[in-house]
């Protein structure tokens, strides 16, 4: 209600892109979703995007390369244990994990700078600050 049919219409033009007036040769579609389970089933018609590939979350040694990735520039801790944090993140994707160390490295810096600290000391004393395990485990 009051989305002035919004979906409706992407889904009119898809339908229309993908059927066409002309036919398409060498041409391949690829689309991807988190939600499958909410695509409209015209799109799945064959000759649309008939072909579904499911791809699974990473695994343990997969997210531990991914924490690497996003962990790579940041000031952390002795006591951070990326294996851990890959073991204990069953099922995160790529998106997650990137989301729980930019949230970790936010928990650190708002412990670091308080509300009377002056943004000069804040500044000057930026290169102090850790991103610790408990910082991980609170994100």
């Amino acid at each position: 209600m009051g989305d002035s049919h919004v979906t409706e219409r992407v889904i009119s033009q898809m339908l229309t892109e993908l059927d066409g007036l002309e036919e398409l040769h060498d041409v391949v579609v690829i689309a991807a979703t988190n939600r499958p389970d909410m695509v409209d089933t015209a799109l799945l018609r064959p000759g649309r995007l008939d072909r579904l590939l499911y791809i699974p979350p990473p695994d343990e040694a997969s997210r531990l390369a991914i924490f690497k990735i996003h962990s790579k520039d940041k000031p952390l801790a002795s006591d951070v244990n990326l294996e851990a944090l890959a073991k204990e993140s069953k099922d995160y994707v790529g998106a997650d994990i990137e989301a729980v160390c930019r949230e970790a490295a936010m928990l650190a810096i708002r412990e670091y700078i308080t509300p009377d600290m002056s943004p000069e000391d804040a500044r000057k004393n930026a290169g102090a600050i850790k991103i610790t395990m408990k910082h991980f485990q609170a994100a």
